[in-house]
């Protein structure tokens, strides 16, 4: 396994292919093996300029790519579920939900959305998450509306997929 400038090791990169094919044939991708190569090319080339807890860039350029053959809903869910394959590869250690994922018991108390903002579990409500208090200040200029309380099956869908956090964070 190569190992880039940002020591970080690589993810298996036939792995990705095979997974992420596997998942566009189903979503029904038009020439999903091109989009399959094209988006592990993306994985490499954004290796050593992007954060590792943001993929946010990568989601952008993979949901503008798969344009062709699929409606814009299901473009942006589709990119995000890859984006989440690709996670799971990237850190088996922690886990990571995309769009159609339930809610696991016990819900994950602490996760990081697509670009690394951190959501908090509420208590008041399973399956009801705030954006970090320090997360929102940082997105305080946003046309997104970060204040309220967000359920699970629809924060997945507007800024999934999401990691766990870990005590690290």
């Amino acid at each position: 396994m190569n190992v880039p400038k940002t020591g970080q090791p690589e993810v298996n990169d036939v792995r990705l292919h095979k997974q992420v094919l596997a998942h566009l044939t189903a979503a029904g991708a038009t020439d999903a093996e091109q989009q399959a190569a094209d988006f592990v090319e993306r994985v490499r080339a954004g290796r050593t300029n992007t954060p590792p807890d943001n993929d946010a860039k990568l989601w952008g350029a993979t949901s503008f790519a798969l344009g062709a053959g699929l409606s814009s809903k299901d473009r942006m869910i589709v990119a995000r579920q890859l984006i989440a394959i690709l996670r799971r590869l990237r850190e088996p250690h922690r886990q990571t939900w995309a769009p159609g994922d339930e809610l696991p018991t016990p819900p994950p108390a602490k996760m990081a959305d697509l670009d690394g903002d951190v959501w908090m579990h509420q208590k008041a409500g399973n399956g009801c998450y705030r954006m970090s208090s320090k997360d929102r200040r940082r997105n305080a200029d946003s046309t997104h509306d970060y204040e309220g309380v967000q359920v699970w099956p629809f924060l997945l869908e507007a800024e999934g997929p999401f990691t766990e956090v870990t005590s690290r964070r």
